[in-house]
């Protein structure tokens, strides 16, 4: 049995191999067909491949009607985009003025609201344990002088210094930055000290 199942496996690779190489074999191969013609001219034929696909050929521009000509047609008068003026040397984007800077980094606030009695956020656990530790916010100043943080870092970690800080910075509102004179979003990095008396 087991060199009857050898003798199957053998055949199967030698199969295998022969169906392979016959498969390259077409893949590769060049028709040479030639007729033979009484009392005419021939000329043999070789088939290498299926001709190339034509390329199709851009239809042309057509002209845009001038703005003082005057037009027939279904046609709708569209807005004319003026560019706007460069001062970076950049060429302009359909007629658009470069991006603003991102938020305004704030460096001194004016706060208009500030947390009292700062002693409740302290987080208990480390409280009872008498664990000290500092916090760094880096804050979103919306234009209403809100602010949104996310921890930037915490020291010592899983004491829950990071949570009682941004409850801290939940309760802050200060002077939003400004930008020609509007209140725009800004960027402020708050530092949390927790610290015991």
């Amino acid at each position: 049995m087991t060199q009857i199942n050898a003798l199957r496996a053998r055949s199967l690779a030698a199969s295998s191999l022969l169906l392979g190489a016959a498969v390259v074999a077409a893949l590769s191969m060049a028709v040479t067909h030639t007729q033979t013609m009484t009392g005419r001219d021939y000329t043999p034929i070789t088939v290498v491949s299926a001709p190339p696909a034509p390329t199709p050929t851009p239809p042309a521009p057509q002209p845009l009607p001038s703005p003082t000509a005057p037009v027939s047609g279904p046609y709708v008068a569209a807005p004319v985009l003026a560019p706007a003026p460069t001062t970076t040397g950049e060429l302009p984007i359909l007629g658009f003025a470069p991006p603003e800077a991102g938020p305004v980094a704030i460096a001194s606030p004016t706060w208009l609201r500030r947390p009292r009695d700062l002693a409740r956020y302290y987080p208990p656990r480390a409280l009872a344990r008498g664990v000290e530790g500092r916090v760094v916010l880096d804050c979103v100043v919306h234009a209403t002088g809100a602010l949104s943080c996310r921890v930037s870092s915490e020291s010592p970690a899983n004491w829950g210094f990071g949570e009682a800080a941004q409850r801290i910075s939940r309760e802050h509102q200060m002077v939003p930055a400004r930008r020609d004179g509007v209140a725009v979003e800004g960027r402020y990095t708050m530092v949390v000290p927790f610290e015991i008396d």
